[in-house]
């Protein structure tokens, strides 16, 4: 594959924006204690990146789509490695929350512009792989980063956990100016045309099965030290561990919701992972509100489950890409971005959820609420097909999308 080296540094790049992104839900009582805000209020700052993120990508970059790639990528990692810089120093939860703003708005203009300057550059005979290894990055944050990051804000503060997340840009961004070669610019496409492709009904449905399958595990996930200290009794280092477990089982599920898609199909891949979700995260909430304690039994009964929430939910995010791809097969790169947002969005949303749940309710009845939004995910893909068999119409996915679309 050519321009390893490249792919590589942008990859590393990805797995810092994963890092940032996610290694909050790891911190939250830290940043509430310090900040003296209460723990939903502090899992705001999860929403407010995921939604900057999700809100910026399809505006931002419509509106800088004449700009050089090479200068997109430098000036979107640079403000990603201040806002981190000011939140490391933020005096307060108001300067916290800005910096987080501004830290989803670097991310999304990042990971957007990476993917497209990596298949440009791998070419078309490489196009997936290069974008599989920029996702990987996000998907090895989650494994490796998230919990690392967690594990140095609960030793040496939370503010040193966004140093680290600096710490990793750094190298990235001084490598751009040193290896990155001119990328050929993507087609212009307008912010009209994204809207209207993601109108489309079969798209649309889509991307709000994945929008909803994301918002339900996130909704557990922003508040996971809560939630794990209410089901288990583990205390907030411990949680760490349970972010190691979780990230690394999402790796082993991300690779096999990726080679499930392509001997499956998409479609059944997609809804057995939301399936899959539905059940484990069902056992977690019985776990939480029935049997709670620090037994050695329920902790391992606890992380077995994990595992296969780590493992059937990180089959998802290839499996909603397929789908996308497959519904809008003439426009990839919109369908992409498209569910990028949605995916974000989900985030926000999870994180907004869990938030009010853990505010009025208790950390067990997280899971009972991510439950409800994945099962809202599940009828965006069920209810479609059962109306369509009515009707004597079934889309086969992998076929031409019933409403073809072309990028401009």
């Amino acid at each position: 594959m050519p321009h390893k080296v490249i792919l590589a540094l942008l990859a590393v790049g990805s797995f810092a924006v994963g890092t940032d992104g996610f290694v909050i839900s790891g911190i939250l009582s830290r940043i509430a204690g310090e900040l003296e805000v209460s723990e939903p209020v502090a899992g705001q700052l999860v929403t407010a990146f995921a939604l900057s993120y999700a809100i910026s990508a399809p505006v931002l970059m419509t509106l800088t789509a004449g700009l050089s790639r090479r200068v997109m990528l430098r000036g979107s990692l640079l403000m990603f490695l201040l806002a981190n810089v000011l939140g490391a120093i933020a005096p307060t939860y108001g300067v916290l929350m800005a910096a987080r703003i501004l830290s989803g708005v670097g991310a999304a203009l990042y990971m957007n512009t990476a993917a497209a300057a990596a298949t440009a550059l791998a070419g078309e005979r490489y196009r997936g792989r290069a974008v599989s290894l920029i996702i990987g990055g996000l998907t090895v944050a989650t494994a490796l980063g998230v919990p690392g990051g967690t594990l140095v804000g609960q030793l040496g503060g939370w503010r040193l956990t966004l140093v680290l997340v600096a710490v990793l840009a750094l190298p990235v961004f001084i490598g751009l100016f040193f290896v990155l070669p001119a990328v050929p610019q993507p087609p212009l496409i307008s912010l009209r045309d994204r809207v209207r492709i993601g109108a489309q009904r079969p798209v649309l449905l889509a991307i709000l099965a994945n929008l909803f399958a994301v918002a339900g595990c996130f909704t557990v996930f922003t508040y996971l030290a809560p939630f794990t200290r209410t089901a288990t009794g583990m205390d907030d280092a411990s949680v760490s561990i349970v972010l190691l477990v979780w990230g690394v089982a999402g790796a082993v599920g991300n690779a096999i919701g990726g080679r499930l898609s392509d001997r499956i199909g998409a479609e059944r891949t997609f809804t057995a992972s939301v399936s899959g979700v539905v059940v484990t995260m069902t056992l977690l909430a019985v776990m939480a509100s029935f049997f709670a304690s620090g037994a050695t039994v329920v902790v391992a009964v606890f992380l077995a489950v994990t595992v296969a929430w780590g493992t059937v939910y990180w089959a998802e995010p290839p499996t909603a890409i397929h789908r996308v791809l497959d519904l809008a097969p003439t426009a990839p790169s919109v369908a992409i971005s498209v569910n990028s947002s949605a995916s974000y969005l989900g985030v926000a949303l999870g994180g907004a959820v869990g938030g009010a749940v853990l505010d009025r309710l208790s950390p067990a009845a997280l899971a009972w609420a991510g439950v409800c939004l994945e099962l809202i995910a599940l009828a965006c893909v069920v209810l479609p097909r059962v109306s369509a068999g009515r009707r004597g119409r079934v889309h086969v996915p992998g076929h031409a999308a019933p409403e073809p679309v072309r990028e401009v």
